[in-house]
């Protein structure tokens, strides 16, 4: 390894998640400051960091948020994830060592990681590997805290973690720039619906949404948030379950009925075959066409910027008069820009057959 550091003790627990917890280390041009990170730890990180990795689902997406790729030394190998839009808007990140496989409980190999001599490993995962991981390698780790985005309470959450990383890599007005990018579009989206009557409002189902994996038509999700940001009414809104994610009986979606059906185009010939089955034949949504794509809502965690674009393509479907300015494709393409300096809504849509209409 070119370079071995000191021990960067980490100094307890127990501040809550905030910028607040950022201070800088005693003494004039202190190497050090300590920062309070998303899973409520007390870690010393450096002043300037120069060299960092991504641990853990949505950790590396969130840097490239934060438009701070080019200090990665390190990535973790992500067979078998899919194409991602971060990655396809770095594409240099494939050159980069390898420091573990990606995976729901991934916790990264310490001897790559070592290999690659980071200043900082960002995490998200179990606390306890943050610890193991950090005692290990003689790494600062930063703990992030990682939501969907469905509500303000979450979307709160989520900005106090890009305005953590942001302090802590010197990016926090790009970090406060992308949280009102998505502030923004997501306010547009909701007030454009928001007059239309409750009893008025059309309902749809999302289905074949991946979490922790890939799966088929019957996994959906209670909260889903093209559906609440566009006035759209979840037919699996009323599931008794605060699960993220939830498998339902195909008797369920048939008593449903919904008028239309979007299938995460990432698990759509999962979901193809399901659909095949004649029990789904007397759908509604089946028998009028109504069958829609969208890109994948989660692949390593949340795509929280093809979320925007899947709302606004899911508005652009159900209420076609509200949303009769927009061109779905243009503004998914400004939202990618917005979010990871690219437009990538043609290779998206090269790599998936999402946003657009298919045959039941």
């Amino acid at each position: 390894m070119a370079r071995r550091r000191e021990v960067l003790q980490t100094l307890g627990a127990g501040a809550t998640v905030a910028l607040a917890g950022c201070s800088s280390g005693d003494g004039a041009g202190a190497a050090e400051r300590t920062v309070t990170d998303g899973m409520g730890r007390t870690v010393a990180v450096p002043d300037r960091v120069e060299r960092l990795v991504g641990v853990g689902p949505g950790a590396l997406r969130q840097i490239a948020y934060l438009g701070a790729t080019d200090r990665v030394v390190g990535v973790e190998s992500e067979v078998g994830v899919g194409v991602t839009p971060y990655r396809l808007a770095n594409p240099d990140l494939a050159d980069r060592p390898v420091i573990g496989s990606a995976g729901p409980n991934a916790g990264g190999n310490t001897e790559a990681i070592l290999g690659v001599d980071p200043d900082l490993i960002v995490f998200y995962g179990d606390p306890s590997r943050a610890e193991t991981l950090q005692s290990q390698t003689d790494t600062p780790v930063l703990a992030l805290d990682i939501v969907d985005i469905v509500d303000r309470e979450s979307r709160a959450t989520m900005f106090e973690t890009w305005r953590l990383l942001g302090a802590v890599l010197d990016r926090g007005d790009r970090a406060e720039t992308l949280i009102a990018f998505v502030e923004e579009t997501i306010d547009d989206l909701a007030e454009r619906t928001a007059s239309i009557p409750d009893a008025e409002r059309e309902d749809a189902y999302a289905g074949a949404i991946s979490y922790k994996g890939a799966h088929g038509l019957a996994t959906t999700r209670k909260r889903f948030a093209p559906f609440r940001w566009t006035g759209v009414d979840n037919v699996a809104s009323d599931i008794d379950t605060d699960a993220p994610s939830v498998q339902i009986d195909p008797e369920r979606l048939l008593a449903w009925d919904p008028a239309t059906l979007f299938l995460a185009a990432d698990n759509l010939d999962r979901a193809r075959a399901d659909l095949d089955d004649s029990t789904y034949a007397s759908n509604d949504a089946i028998e009028t066409g109504e069958l829609y794509t969208l890109l994948p809502h989660a692949s390593y965690h949340h795509n929280y910027g093809s979320i925007l674009a899947n709302a606004t393509f899911v508005g652009k479907t159900v209420y076609p008069d509200r949303f009769a300015d927009v061109r779905v494709a243009a503004r998914a393409d400004e939202i990618f820009e917005a979010m990871l300096g690219a437009p990538l809504i043609d290779d998206l849509r090269e790599a998936y057959p999402a946003i657009e209409r298919i045959d039941p």
